[in-house]
């Protein structure tokens, strides 16, 4: 069966029209009548038919036209796909918790885009479990999160590895053993994952009460205006802990990954790959 004699009914019937159709497909209106008789007789039904000047689709022709429209709706998804492996080109889109956005991001996305003009950037800051979600249903290209993984179907490098302090504002009163801060303050986290756990758990201590915060930023600037005490890496806390704003109360054994994750279908498009190139070269620069 010549592709050519069904892409030829596949524009007639969309359009019921030879002369437009040969407009479109850049034939003579001969060829185009000649192409359907011929995929009519290969088929031994009749496609079209004319009553006056309208022309209708026959019931077999109903039927071809559903399938020639899944056929090249895929051939165009192909063909989509195809061209994302060649040079980086069209949308890609970075979800990422803010303290990434702020800290990494926003240096590499310049370098990016000046190798790469033609790609249009989306930056969506959200928290990790956000950008997980994000990911695993292609809503984004790329994200970064903090944390062990578990999620199939997700493409994963590891990128940095942080240690996480237990801190407070200088000005709260620190009292010992740790669970008598837990007792006084409430202990502010974006969620209790297996990680928070396993730290509280070596220091043997169970908060008293519990703040939920949705990014890690928002969480370190709870504790500094002293709404409590938080468990935060170390990337993010750097500065405050040079500055004595904020004062670790413990340090863990346990360190917390960070990974630059996409759809395990995209590894290989070529936005995604050159992106995750870029940001694994400059990450321990920045």
């Amino acid at each position: 069966m010549d592709l050519r004699h069904l892409q030829t009914f596949h524009i007639v019937s969309s359009h019921l029209n030879f002369t437009k159709a040969a407009q479109i497909l850049n034939y003579s209106q001969p060829t185009v009548s000649q192409q359907i008789k011929a995929l009519e007789a290969e088929f031994g039904h009749t496609l079209l038919n004319r009553v006056g000047k309208k022309m209708y689709l026959t019931p077999a022709g109903h039927i071809v036209k559903r399938h020639t429209e899944s056929l090249f709706g895929k051939l165009d998804s192909l063909t989509q796909e195809l061209k994302k492996l060649e040079k980086p080109a069209g949308s890609l889109v970075i979800a990422s918790p803010e303290f990434y956005c702020g800290r990494y991001l926003a240096h590499i996305i310049g370098p990016y885009i000046k190798l790469y003009p033609d790609v249009n950037l989306k930056l969506i800051c959200c928290n990790s479990e956000e950008t997980l979600k994000l990911v695993s249903s292609n809503q984004a290209d790329i994200g970064f999160v903090a944390g062990d993984l578990t999620q199939s179907g997700i493409e994963r490098r590891l990128i940095d590895e942080e240690e996480l302090f237990l801190v407070a504002h200088p000005r709260l009163s620190i009292e010992s053993p740790l669970q008598n801060m837990f007792d006084a303050h409430p202990f502010i986290t974006y969620s209790l994952t297996g990680l928070i756990h396993n730290c509280l758990e070596e220091i043997q201590c169970v908060p008293k009460t519990i703040v939920e915060c949705g990014s890690e930023e928002a969480i370190k600037q709870a504790v500094l205006g002293q709404a409590g005490i938080a468990l935060l890496s170390d990337r993010i806390i750097e500065d405050e802990i040079k500055n004595h704003e904020l004062q670790v109360l413990s340090r863990f054994s346990y360190t917390m990954p960070t990974y630059l994750i996409s759809p395990e279908n995209m590894k290989d498009f070529s936005t995604v790959s050159t992106f995750t190139d870029l940001t694994i070269k400059m990450w321990d620069t920045l």
